[in-house]
Order: C-alpha cells, then sequence, then structure tokens
C-alpha cells in the first residue's frame, strides 16, 4: 500500500494517470459515435450517441484540468479563470449526457418513464445557474481560488455521474430482454460488463468526489480513499472506462449482426418478388395467350356449326386438348413441376409450338427452321425462347391484325437468331403500344426473358409496315 502511495504522489504520474483517464474516455466517446447506428431498430441504438457524447466531452474536462496549470504561467488570471469556468462547466455537462443517456434508455424501454430525459436539461440548467450566481456574488473566485469550485464539482459529481451510471446500469440491463427476443443472445454477456462498469464507476466517480466540509463528502472522499488504500479513485474511474470502452465496442457487433439480418430479409423479398414477376410473366405468356387461342377457336366453331358439322366436331376435339394442355401447364405452375426439356432439339420443338399455334391463330404461320443439335441450348432458354415466339404470335393476331406470320430460326458461328415477323399494321416503337397494361406487358416480358437467358431483343415496326421480333442469343464458346 504504501508503495502504491508512494508512486501515485508523484506528480509527473498524476500527470501521466490524468492524461490516460482522458484519453481511455474519449476513446470511448469515439468508439461509439462512429459505431453508432441511427437506422437500427434496437431500443439501445436510439440513444447510444448520448453515451458517446459524454465520452469526448469528459476526456475534454480531463485534459483542461491537467492543461489549465501549465497555461497559467503565460495567460492572465482573468482569461485562466474563465477556462476554469469552461472547463468545470463541460465536465458537468459531459455527465449531464451521461445521465441523459440512462434516462433516455430507459424511457425508449418503458414508456411509462417518457418524463425522465426532460429533468436532465431542467437540473443542469439549475446547476449552470446556480454556479453563475454562486461566480458573480463572489462565493466562487475562479480567478483566485479555483478550489471554490469544489462544492459545485460535489454536486455534479453526486447528481450526474452517481445517479447517471446507477441510471445507465439499470437501462442496459433492462436491454436483455429484448435482445433475448430477437435471438441476439451473445451480446448479452457483454452489456452486462458494461453494467458492472457504470457501477464501479457510480461508485469511483459518483461517491469517492473531492472532500469539502459536508456530510458525506467530509467522511467519504478521495483523499480518504487514497490515504486508505493507496489507490487515487480517478485510477478506479479510469479502469471503469477501459471497461466500459472494450465490451460497449463489443457488443456493438450487434448492429453488423442486425444489418447482415436485415440484407438477408431484404435478398429473400427480393427473391419472393421476383417469383411472383416470373409466375405473372408465365402467366401472361403461356396460359393467358392460350385461353386466348381458345376463345377464338370457339368462335370459328360457332361459325363452323352454321356450315359444316363434322369440321366443327374437329375444332372442338382441338380445343379440347388445347383446355387438357392449359390445364397441365396451371398444375405445374402450381406445383412447380414444369421443367424445360433438353432432349428434344430447340427447332423441334419450335415446330411442335408453330402446330399448335396454326390451329389457335387462325392465319397462316410460315416456319423455316434450321437444324439445332439438341443440348446446345439450355432448357430453361428453350422454354423461353418458345414463350417469346408464342407472345410474339399472341401480339401479331390479337393487335396487328396480320394476315401472315413469319418465323425463322438460323445459327451462325457465334449465335442462334430467332425472327417473328408480320405483314400487320406495325405500330411506332418509340410510343407505348396502344391497348391495355397487358399488351404492354408483353413486350416488357419478352425483352425480360431475352436478357435472362443471356440474349438480345429487338423490335422493329413502322406504321402500316408490320412488325419484327428480332431474338440473337450467343452460344457458349464449347457449343460452336
Amino acid at each position: 500500500m504504501n508503495a502504491l502511495r508512494t508512486i501515485f504522489e508523484l506528480e509527473a504520474n498524476q500527470i501521466v494517470l490524468n492524461f490516460a483517464h482522458g484519453l481511455v474516455f474519449f476513446l470511448l466517446g469515439f468508439a461509439v459515435l462512429l459505431k453508432s447506428k441511427r437506422w437500427s431498430d434496437l431500443t439501445l441504438a436510439k440513444s447510444l450517441r448520448w453515451l458517446g457524447v459524454f465520452g469526448v466531452l469528459n476526456a475534454f474536462g480531463d485534459w483542461g484540468s491537467l492543461f489549465l496549470p501549465i497555461q497559467e504561467e503565460v495567460l492572465s488570471a482573468e482569461i485562466t479563470g474563465v477556462l476554469w469556468v469552461l472547463d468545470i462547466a463541460v465536465t458537468a455537462l459531459s455527465y449531464a449526457f451521461l445521465l441523459y443517456f440512462g434516462c433516455r434508455l430507459a424511457a425508449d424501454t418503458r414508456h411509462d418513464l417518457y418524463w425522465l430525459p426532460r429533468l436532465v436539461p431542467i437540473l443542469y440548467g439549475a446547476w449552470l445557474l446556480a454556479l453563475v450566481v454562486a461566480i458573480f456574488s463572489g462565493v466562487v473566485d475562479p480567478v483566485r481560488s479555483p478550489e471554490s469550485f469544489r462544492p459545485f464539482q460535489v454536486m455534479y459529481l453526486y447528481g450526474f455521474a452517481f445517479a447517471g451510471s446507477m441510471i445507465v446500469a439499470w437501462a442496459l440491463h433492462l436491454q436483455q430482454n429484448e435482445l433475448r427476443s430477437l435471438g441476439l443472445d451473445n451480446s448479452v454477456p457483454h452489456l452486462r460488463w458494461v453494467g458492472l462498469s457504470m457501477a464501479l464507476h457510480a461508485f469511483a466517480a459518483g461517491i469517492i468526489v473531492p472532500e469539502i466540509g459536508v456530510f458525506p463528502a467530509s467522511i467519504i472522499n478521495d483523499a480518504w480513499f487514497f490515504a486508505s488504500t493507496g489507490i487515487p479513485a480517478r485510477l478506479l474511474t479510469g479502469i471503469s472506462g477501459a471497461i466500459m470502452a472494450i465490451f460497449i465496442t463489443i457488443s456493438m457487433e450487434v448492429f453488423d449482426e442486425e444489418f447482415q439480418r436485415r440484407i438477408d430479409e431484404a435478398r429473400r423479398v427480393r427473391a419472393v418478388l421476383d417469383e411472383r414477376v416470373r409466375i405473372a410473366r408465365d402467366l401472361h405468356d403461356g396460359i393467358i395467350q392460350t385461353l386466348y387461342a381458345l376463345g377464338l377457336g370457339l368462335e370459328g366453331v360457332l361459325l363452323s356449326l352454321d356450315t359444316s358439322k363434322e369440321t366443327a366436331k374437329e375444332e372442338i376435339k382441338s380445343i379440347m386438348n388445347s383446355l387438357n394442355t392449359a390445364i397441365k401447364d396451371v398444375r405445374g405452375y402450381i406445383m412447380n413441376l414444369k421443367t424445360p426439356n433438353e432432349d428434344v432439339s430447340l427447332d423441334e420443338q419450335i415446330r411442335l409450338l408453330v402446330r399448335q399455334l396454326q390451329r389457335e391463330a387462325r392465319v397462316p404461320v410460315r416456319l423455316r427452321a434450321e437444324a439445332i443439335e439438341a443440348g446446345i441450348v439450355s432448357g430453361e432458354a428453350i422454354e423461353n425462347i418458345l414463350l417469346i415466339i408464342r407472345e410474339a404470335v399472341s401480339n401479331a393476331t390479337r393487335h396487328a391484325k396480320a394476315s401472315e406470320i413469319k418465323i425463322t430460326l438460323v445459327r451462325d458461328e457465334r449465335a442462334i437468331n430467332l425472327s417473328v415477323a408480320d405483314d400487320g399494321v406495325g405500330f411506332d416503337p418509340s410510343e407505348a403500344p396502344q391497348g391495355s397494361a397487358g399488351e404492354h406487358l408483353g413486350l416488357d416480358n419478352m425483352r425480360r426473358r431475352a436478357e435472362g437467358i443471356g440474349g438480345h431483343l429487338s423490335i422493329h415496326a413502322e406504321p402500316g409496315h408490320g412488325t419484327e421480333v428480332l431474338l440473337r442469343l450467343p452460344l457458349s464458346p464449347n457449343a460452336r
């Protein structure tokens, strides 16, 4: 004990201790302000920045009391007195922010305590007003007797430091239920250490105060503690600040975990939205087009009934086959069992589709297709190409009033090229096509499908001169 007392009685060691004390709290405040996340939904995040303000201001107060005695040799007594007033006001303000942090955190956790943070500005304002009155009345003389500040120093240590540290420790304890409910149990032990460091800080800074002639500071004070233990109280507050800085920094990793959860949730939402768009696109380009074709077929049956019942029967059989296909497609979408077929070549699957479209479209659909070996084009690409053809043919028959549709499939050294051209009324590509939102969606769907398989789709049209849809799908190097 005597050895410790001898070490800390040296003025040089006291200077080092005071500087290190300020540095610890500055690092605490800087780390908290740097890591504070206002976007976080955690209750702790809403008020954490006030703890950072406490740390930074407390450090400036420490360094001010360290360097002001040095400046007394070069500055006038009046200026030095003003600086002493500013120093004690800043230090008191730092502890007021500590108290505000605890009150704010408690109020955000327990809403019935909403009034608690409002007391802090009132208390600090009353303390500051009392200090100003004492200075102007001569009770406190910052020029000749800086020690006359001690009663006001003891006041803010009891009122702000002790009360603030204990309320913060209690408010941090209240955060455990929220963290556990969110599955963030790893941060609970770290917050406990912060709470324990706050309790130590309440004892070292809020109870072991400078000696004055008023109880309890007349008995329990820093001089008594140093004489009894050989340890200055500032060493304990510095240790509490270091523990606080370490574990509050570690516990703030909870924000990183929360942010990662937000990213994961955003990805899940994006996946759901993408799936909805895909389903809507598939329904529009597949089943809806089939149902529209069935409607045209039924109109044809009505005409055939007046001329040839046999023809009408054949058309009804064809419609029933198309209806069964549509039902299978619906089941596939619902059960997610619809899988592309890669064993049949692209040109053969287009031929099968054209035969069906020829029956549904009721206008000639001409096909010129080069042979494309099976396996060169993926099943997903084949499915999207077929849906692009179906959409283009549907647009030609429904909107362009075409009398003939030509489909061309050719392959060059680098890509597969598909063309769907009609001799209909055409339109101006620079303007949205006339019609419903669903018609405009069809053109957009074709472009998205092309992009989704790595291809490029372009539409060439001119009013009165028909429309041509061009798809170019680059081949992989292995397929060339």
